[in-house]
């Protein structure tokens, strides 16, 4: 491989014919989650990864199906890696898409016991590349919906990104503790100081909504979270009337507010594209420019980097509310020695332990009760026990007609309908979930990350088609209310009525049940 004087390294790991990387990195919410960003114009997966000095470099992955199927790894901003550093790569992408030859010798036997996961080439749960990474990311999925989930790993990764290729000393933690809360965490000092409050009264924003074209096109993508061709076709045709001046004259950010209810949190302000560039050459714009959560760079945060905050300041600042005392307190075990994850599993991601011994190892540790403890230790590859919860509740109603299971029964429930997969009962309830949230979203690789937060259990009982949320005219987006879901609002009742029809489209009507044919 040669590196030198080059702007990024390629790295190449060789994958059997029947490995798909799509397939591989959509078929679990993880790969939804920040820092993994799925561009689907080029089957690529980006992310930040660590190398093995701990500072992190962006990761482009994707696959190359001749002369032989392989992946190419292209790292950037770095003219030469190390053998180390080129293993530790390596390792991360081994255990995200699980092709250690364990793994793969699971997905065969999955395979052969359902014939059907392997005609869709189902047999790969995505995962972090560590196993930390792995344990936060299952405690943000307990007792909040998809969206706070999605919100909290994003703020996890913006504020690593403001530690990123900085030492982690005081100047830093101070620096981001004070821009952030107006008190700094002093560092030196081993116990943690909780920053001052601030006013209770909100002050509201004053300032007015510029009508600067440059800073209107970031943001009208981000509300509306338009595919990638046409948010390039509309940037095209309007860099044109965009001047210098316009550029020099707009503040280049986006202040966006990401508060939960009942949750405090730090307003995170997000660097939009340079478009002077785009202007000058804007057939090069590509699809990172046009998605949110790829202006964003940074990685999820290590223990280290964790432990050095206060748990007043994190709670807030990541929106974590009850769970930042959790993190703390896990991060700061992994840092002392108290928790070795080493011993837990391999460098590429095989556990070294029983199933059993992980599972009491793991419902011993402060914020891991079940649901938790089940979920990482299918991040782990043991998959013959469910993470059970709501959605597997509305799922076995739903598919498997067992209108009488409750979150008290399901765990009896699910053993009695995937017992036959064993061991891999997890691959085949999570085939059959993957596939309804397809059925009714369309195809998650191909989901603008705009529209992740729509996929929860609440909308699959609204019945939200395909077609309301990927296919609706920009004109048609104000049908989409809960009125309006509660009165079937049709396909045909938004599209395709003639003009001279109009005025039947009312209330006393929709009541009335107005037939297409009435129409």
């Amino acid at each position: 491989m040669e590196c030198d004087g080059c702007p990024e390294c390629v790295l190449s790991l060789a994958v059997n014919e029947t490995f798909d990387l799509e397939k591989a990195v959509c078929s679990y919410g993880f790969f939804m989650m920040p820092p993994n960003l799925w561009l689907s114009s080029s089957s690529t997966l980006r992310r930040p990864l660590r190398l093995s000095d701990a500072t992190t470099r962006m990761v482009y992955i994707s696959q190359q199906k001749s002369p032989s199927s392989s992946l190419q790894i292209r790292v950037m901003d770095t003219s030469n890696l190390t053998t180390q550093d080129q293993q530790y790569l390596l390792d991360q992408v081994v255990r995200m898409l699980r092709l250690s030859e364990m793994q793969e010798s699971e997905v065969r036997g999955f395979h052969a016991l359902h014939p059907e996961a392997k005609a869709k080439g189902f047999g790969r749960i995505f995962r972090s590349p560590t196993l930390f990474e792995d344990m936060v990311k299952s405690m943000l999925l307990c007792n909040c919906g998809w969206a706070r989930t999605l919100t909290m790993n994003r703020l996890l990764c913006d504020l690593q990104s403001e530690l990123k290729e900085q030492p982690l000393g005081g100047s830093t933690i101070q620096e981001i503790s004070s821009n952030s809360n107006g008190t700094c965490v002093n560092s030196d000092d081993s116990s943690p100081k909780t920053p001052n409050k601030k006013d209770g009264k909100r002050k509201r924003c004053s300032k007015k909504p510029s009508n600067n074209a440059v800073s209107s096109v970031p943001a009208r993508f981000s509300e509306q979270g338009l595919p990638f061709t046409d948010v390039k076709k509309t940037i095209v045709s309007e860099a044109s009337s965009i001047t210098l001046i316009d550029i020099e004259k707009s503040a280049m950010n986006l202040d966006i507010g990401l508060c939960q209810e009942g949750e405090n949190n730090h307003p995170l302000k997000i660097s939009t594209v340079n478009l002077s560039e785009i202007i000058s050459s804007p057939e090069s714009l590509t699809e990172e420019y046009c998605i949110p959560s790829a202006l964003s760079t940074g990685d999820f945060p290590t223990p280290k980097e964790l432990a050095s905050f206060d748990e007043a300041f994190l709670a807030k600042r990541c929106c974590l509310g009850y769970r930042a005392k959790r993190i703390l307190h896990l991060a700061t075990d992994i840092c002392n020695g108290t928790i070795d994850l080493n011993s837990l599993e391999s460098s590429d991601g095989s556990p070294l332990l029983k199933f059993s011994e992980l599972e009491e190892f793991f419902l011993k540790l402060k914020g891991f009760g079940p649901f938790t403890s089940s979920n990482v230790l299918m991040c782990m590859g043991y998959f013959e026990i469910v993470p059970a919860d709501s959605e597997t509740v509305r799922h076995l109603k739903k598919v498997h007609s067992r209108f009488q299971c409750t979150i008290g029964t399901v765990a009896k429930e699910v053993e009695e309908v995937y017992a036959r997969y064993s061991p891999f009962q997890f691959l085949a309830y999570w085939c059959e979930m993957w596939d309804c949230y397809e059925e009714k979203f369309g195809k998650l690789s191909q989901m603008p990350p705009s529209h992740y937060h729509l996929i929860t259990g609440s909308n699959m009982r609204k019945e939200v088609s395909k077609y309301f949320i990927n296919q609706m005219p920009p004109s048609d987006y104000h049908l989409i209310t809960g009125s309006n879901m509660r009165k079937e609002v049709s396909k045909y009742f938004i599209n395709q009525m003639p003009p001279s029809d109009y005025h039947l489209i009312t209330g006393n009507n929709i009541r009335k049940n107005v037939s297409k044919y009435f129409m």
